[in-house]
This record gives C-alpha cells, sequence and structure tokens, in this order.
C-alpha cells in the first residue's frame, strides 16, 4: 500500500578515579589525586549516518534517519532513489529537482523517493520498497482498488491496482522484498490507462536496475 510516507548522542563520563597514599606509611611514589572540578567528561563521536546506497552512489538528498536502511526494508539492495539519472527521470516527464525521501520516520518500511512531474497541476510519482507486505500477499489483496490485474512489465511479473480515479499503482518482486510505484493526479481527471501507464513506464525503466525475485 502506498506510504505518503532520537538518536541518542552515547555520553561515557570518565571515570575518575582518586588515590591519596601516605608517603611516610605506603612504600613507593605517590599518586597525585585527579580534581574532578577540572576532569572533563569523554564523549564518543556518534557513527555518520549513511549517505549512499549499496553500491555507494549518493542519495539525491541528505537523510536525517540512521535507520533508513532497517530490517523493514532490507530484503533487497535496490535503491530507488538513485536508480535512475536525472535524463532518465525527465525523459519520463519528473522533473529530478523534486526528488525526496519517502520516509517520514526512522526505521519506516517504505525506503524510497517521490518526484514531481513537470507542470503544476501534474502531480507526482514515488517508488519505495519494503518488505511487507508481501509480492504474494499483494496478488491477493485486491478488494482496496477499482481494478487489479497482472501483467508483464520488462519480463517480470507484475500487479497493476487501479486505486481510484487519481492514483495507479504497480508492484513487483525484487530479492526477497517488493517494489511498488504510485502514481498520483490529483487535480487533474486523468484516463485509467494514461494513468497506469505512467506508473507501467517508470517500473519498466527502473526493472533493469533491479535484482531478481529470489526463488
Amino acid at each position: 500500500m502506498p506510504s505518503i510516507h532520537v538518536r541518542h548522542l552515547p555520553l561515557v563520563v570518565g571515570l575518575i578515579i582518586t588515590a591519596g597514599l601516605s608517603a611516610c606509611s605506603t612504600p613507593g611514589e605517590p599518586i597525585p589525586t585527579s580534581d574532578p572540578a577540572t576532569s572533563e567528561p569523554v564523549t564518543s563521536t556518534p557513527a555518520p549516518i549513511r549517505q549512499t546506497d549499496d553500491r555507494g552512489k549518493p542519495l539525491p538528498f541528505t537523510t536525517r534517519f540512521p535507520n533508513r536502511w532497517s530490517a523493514n526494508n532490507n530484503g533487497t539492495s535496490y535503491e530507488p532513489c538513485t536508480a535512475l539519472n536525472d535524463a532518465e527521470l525527465t525523459s519520463l516527464g519528473l522533473d529530478p529537482t523534486t526528488v525526496r525521501d519517502a520516509a517520514l520516520a526512522n526505521h519506516q518500511t517504505a525506503r524510497g523517493c517521490i518526484w514531481k512531474y513537470f507542470g503544476k497541476f501534474m502531480g507526482g510519482i514515488s517508488q519505495t520498497t519494503g518488505n511487507r507486505p508481501t509480492f504474494e500477499y499483494e496478488l491477493t489483496d485486491t478488494e482496496w482498488y477499482i481494478r487489479s490485474y497482472t501483467t508483464t512489465i520488462g519480463g517480470r511479473l507484475a500487479i497493476v491496482n487501479y486505486w481510484d480515479r487519481t492514483s495507479c499503482v504497480t508492484i513487483v518482486k525484487v530479492e526477497n522484498a517488493r517494489v511498488t510505484t504510485i502514481v498520483n493526479r490529483v487535480l487533474t481527471l486523468t484516463p485509467e490507462s494514461e494513468l497506469c501507464n505512467l506508473a507501467i513506464e517508470f517500473t519498466k525503466l527502473t526493472i533493469p536496475k533491479m535484482p531478481p525475485p529470489a526463488p
């Protein structure tokens, strides 16, 4: 389904050991005593938040979530945000400069991006990946849609869900996850075939970049 869609800094306080030994009663050199008032706590430096996909390609935005990649969406190495370059996005009518993270919180299931189409009222598209619900479950969960059917996109089985007059969805299986592409056009009345074709064309262009489904 669509996803429209604190870090605690570890502090290690230095342990101050105070030892007062009397030179006249105990053999050996005296150990100087630390002054707690002048001792500074030792703080650890937090690890930097990851900003690249599994291939080392930079994300097109700066994520503030240290767990953008998590057990909720680690079923595939595919990263929707870096799959297409600016020229490819433009060829689909999308404005690359409008890209934003689909995640609204840490550990979110949906890992991906949202783009806007050129034109004030042309809506936008998102592509995300997540481990739940599974592709197999999506094959049977069709009651939410006006129309739901399967087709082949780029040689891969895909689900097409015409949600309503403003949205169409494609879903494909990738490794142990599923990739969902959603087109939204809220302020324009777009025929079903045109709306769903936008989602299909985006999926067709990204499928060659996706790992195959797990057996």
